[in-house]
């Protein structure tokens, strides 16, 4: 059993293999995926289901990562999500903005399973079960 057993995340990222590999690790680890092409269709998606994570691309078209997190803060019923941010390079400027408006933590892409499943035992508090 998983800690992350029953758990939802969307994934908002323009690239399809990206999605594929996120969604991949996280069913490995327990949870549920939904995914999202760009932030307008994420913050659809959020809108629509209930939800326990949101990994979204900084990079994405029509609405990118850092103005989905910016939208999620701003709502009353979303603001305590929790989001990861995923990025190609860890820029302290995109980082540092990220963290001013809210974000839980971030991965650089490329990353693992267990790297992963760190990052989430920090970002969700859930009780018993392991991740990895």
């Amino acid at each position: 059993m998983s800690k992350f057993d029953n758990q939802i995340c969307l994934i908002a990222d323009d690239y399809s293999t990206a999605r594929r590999l996120i969604k991949d690790s996280l069913e490995q680890i327990g949870f549920s995926c939904l995914e999202a092409e760009n932030g307008n269709q994420a913050i659809a998606l959020i809108h629509q289901t209930t939800l326990d994570l949101v990994i979204a691309d900084v990079n994405m078209p029509e609405k990118n990562g850092l103005e989905l997190l910016r939208d999620i803060r701003a709502d009353d019923n979303m603001k305590d999500l929790p989001v990861v941010l995923t990025m190609l390079e860890p820029f302290n400027d995109l980082i540092s903005e990220a963290k001013k408006l809210g974000m839980n933590d971030y991965l650089v892409k490329p990353f693992d399973v267990f790297t992963l499943s760190k990052k989430l035992d920090n970002v969700i508090k859930t009780t018993g079960g392991e991740s990895l």
